[in-house]
């Protein structure tokens, strides 16, 4: 992942405050994200699931700071209808 202008700044702040390599605390900024890109990839939401399948998956993530990230039904249901378009 690569960081924003502000990300970068604060990483070189506490890279000196704790005596930690710049890199270090870059991969430590990004492994949320990390994770969260790599696991997301993993899931398998095929054709024609029902809500009940759907809602079985595990496909949210709680990061503190930020919020929840979650894939709705609804959400699923829209890009199944214009797959089914093209």
């Amino acid at each position: 992942m690569r960081l924003s202008r502000a990300d970068t700044i604060k990483a070189k702040e506490l890279s000196e405050k704790y005596g930690l390599d710049i890199e270090v605390i870059k991969k430590i900024i990004s492994s949320p994200y990390d994770f969260i890109q790599k696991k997301t990839k993993e899931l398998n939401f095929k054709d024609g699931l029902t809500r009940e399948e759907f809602d079985k998956m595990k496909k949210n993530f709680n990061i503190p700071g930020l919020g929840k990230l979650y894939a709705s039904y609804y959400l699923y249901e829209q890009i199944q209808k214009k797959r089914k378009k093209n």
